[in-house]
């Protein structure tokens, strides 16, 4: 009597076993994948030169990340126009996560809303926002007037006779100077006191404390020495809450103009457009790492700014609607 054999189960079992170890032998291929990033070091792109602020948030987030991260930072500086040099570089660069821009107020915002750029601000890949400078805005230690009011009931008194400076022409100094004077009540803010262009914040600052200029709106932290040691007055800041250093100087909020606490200069991640989903999965969960990072934090405190790390899409929304008030005012003043 013959035996009829189950041949097809034996062979559906051993298609079963077949693709089990298929099966097992993708997850570690898989995991690889999600592990393989980064595999060379990561570059940061500075569109300013050494030493800047640019230059110190881009250096001090790279130290911290590479507590979280198995891979190295590098930080690049490729300065030029105003820092589009270095943003074109990055722009159109691969999109596979190893070049980064530290975008700032001036690359993502304020120079797009003025002139053409060669590239589309919005386009980047948002990794996220690092952190927020507050500004200030001071005058002279012998000006007649040490608040807001007095400087409004001085260039009431003679319009166009008092002067305010900035880092350049288009610059953020200058929008904020104009954003105060127009906040302020004044129609016609570009006629109201008279721009004078310097050659960067310093000499700016500077001809403040000498006298020959009467106002100037910039980053708090590069000022605060000044401040405290009464070479400037200062009129306000646009934090939300009042500095502690400052904790006799009034918030814009309290002056009567919130709307004024977005003047802030920021810095934040971001990567070529269509950046490869791993990598910024992992961008993005390091910069979630680094927020929590209290050494982080505290070098970011003494560099005068303030930590603000933002997800992808927040950060995103939050550059566009810089971007959208700077364009607005340009219109406004037809600058």
């Amino acid at each position: 009597m013959s035996v009829m054999r189950n041949t097809a189960g034996r062979g559906l079992f051993a298609m079963c076993l077949v693709s089990t170890a298929a099966a097992a032998a993708l997850v570690p291929a898989v995991a690889g994948a999600q592990e393989g990033f980064p595999e060379r070091p990561i570059e940061i792109t500075v569109s300013y030169g050494p030493g800047g602020s640019s230059d110190l948030a881009a250096r001090t987030f790279a130290e911290a990340a590479e507590r979280h991260l198995d891979g190295n930072i590098v930080v690049q500086n490729r300065a030029g126009a105003g820092g589009v040099v270095g943003s074109q570089h990055v722009y159109s660069a691969e999109p596979n996560g190893y070049k980064l821009l530290l975008g700032r107020v001036a690359t993502l915002a304020v120079g797009p809303a003025l002139r053409d750029v060669p590239y589309d601000p919005d386009g980047f890949t948002y990794v996220g926002l690092l952190s927020t400078d507050p500004f200030a805005c001071v005058t002279g230690p012998d000006k007649p007037y040490s608040d807001l009011a007095g400087l409004k009931e001085a260039i009431e008194a003679s319009p166009g006779s008092v002067t305010y400076n900035s880092s350049g022409i288009g610059s953020l100094n200058q929008f904020a100077a104009l954003r105060l004077l127009e906040a302020m009540g004044f129609d016609n803010p570009a006629a109201a006191a008279t721009h004078v262009p310097d050659e960067g914040e310093g000499p700016a600052l500077s001809a403040v404390a000498g006298g020959h200029i009467d106002f100037f709106c910039g980053n708090l932290a590069p000022m605060l020495q000044q401040i405290q040691s009464g070479q400037v007055q200062p009129l306000l800041v646009t934090s939300e809450e009042r500095n502690e250093d400052l904790p006799d100087v009034p918030t814009v909020s309290e002056l009567g103009h919130p709307g004024l606490e977005n003047l802030v200069g920021w810095s934040a991640l971001v990567g070529p457009p269509n950046m490869n989903d791993e990598a910024h999965t992992v961008l993005v969960e390091l910069m979630q790492e680094v927020k929590t990072d209290e050494r982080w934090q505290e070098k970011v405190r003494e560099l005068g700014s303030i930590p603000n790390i933002r997800s992808p899409q927040a950060s995103r929304e939050f550059a566009r609607e810089q971007r959208q008030g700077f364009e607005d005012l340009v219109e406004r003043l037809d600058l």
